[in-house]
């Protein structure tokens, strides 16, 4: 993982206590950066599932290599979004 800023809590969602974890389906680029991403299971709410989304598509990684040779490789990002008791 070379760069990943935790996606921001929607406001809204705080306000409405909704929780949930979402589950992302990505495939990283030769170049460690997202080609495609996709919702795998739902947080169940529609905004905390667009901020996994938005932040997830940011992210970077180091290339995955086979014999030397950088690929494409698909995997699942859990995102939790889960309030705290202050």
């Amino acid at each position: 993982m070379i760069e990943a800023t935790p996606p921001r809590y929607p406001q809204d969602s705080r306000r409405k206590h909704e929780q949930g974890t979402v589950v992302l389906a990505v495939l990283l680029g030769v170049d460690g950066r997202v080609a495609e991403i996709s919702v795998s299971r739902s947080s169940g709410f529609e905004r905390l599932d667009r901020a996994a989304l938005a932040a997830v598509q940011r992210w970077r990684w180091s290339p995955v290599r086979r014999a030397g040779v950088p690929v494409m490789v698909r995997g699942l990002v859990e995102i939790p979004f889960v309030l705290k008791d202050h």
